[in-house]
């Protein structure tokens, strides 16, 4: 690889497309035209759970009928990224074509892929082949993006006070000390601890 292309992620997944098309190949497995990048899928690319971390769009879905596929910015490990390169040009080959289902699955065992088809994994075998590979243009030029997570909104810090009327007056100060009488029955109004409050 050209040596000024390697800090391009773009020209990265280029040419490991084309050295994973060989891999295909030789397994009996034609490729079919594709763009990959770099980029966020449609769907569950930002969350904790059930993330996405690589997404082809079949033929039917682009404007001029090639393929398109999308590595998550959430993953940076060079073998990792090859490996859902590698399940998305399977997708790529089945031109969108039966998911998941068997033909998906016979395919990704034929290139060396393991695990379940919605979530293969580089398998002992395809990974010394995909590590020679690395060795000799160089790691996956990108470091990953980690979405943040949601704050929790921290609770109330005001405190709750009642006086001793029935049904009692509620108010809440963000004093630790509040000293004041209620009008009505004259005492002070109390502190409740949050062990104590109730729903109002």
């Amino acid at each position: 690889m050209d040596e000024n292309l390697q800090q391009f992620r773009e020209a990265w997944l280029y040419h490991a497309t084309l050295f994973l098309f060989e891999h295909m190949q030789r397994s009996g497995l034609t490729p079919v035209p594709v763009r990959v990048s770099c980029g966020w899928p449609m769907t569950g690319g930002g969350g904790q759970k059930n993330v996405t971390i690589g997404e082809c769009f079949p033929p039917t879905m682009c404007a001029d009928g090639v393929a398109q596929i999308f590595i998550s910015p959430r993953i940076s490990d060079s073998i990792h990224v090859l490996g859902t390169l590698l399940h998305e040009l399977i997708h790529a080959h089945f031109q969108g074509r039966f998911g998941h289902r068997k033909e998906f699955s016979q395919a990704a065992k034929k290139v060396g892929l393991d695990g379940p088809p919605t979530a293969t994994v580089v398998g002992p075998q395809l990974l010394p082949v995909l590590q020679q590979y690395i060795s000799g243009v160089g790691s996956y030029p990108h470091a990953a993006i980690v979405p943040r997570t949601k704050e929790k909104a921290p609770g109330s810090r005001l405190r709750l006070y009642e006086c001793s009327c029935d049904p009692p007056i509620k108010v809440r100060v963000a004093s630790k000390e509040f000293d004041a009488t209620c009008n009505r029955c004259e005492e002070l109004f109390v502190l409740i601890e949050k062990s104590e409050e109730k729903d109002e």
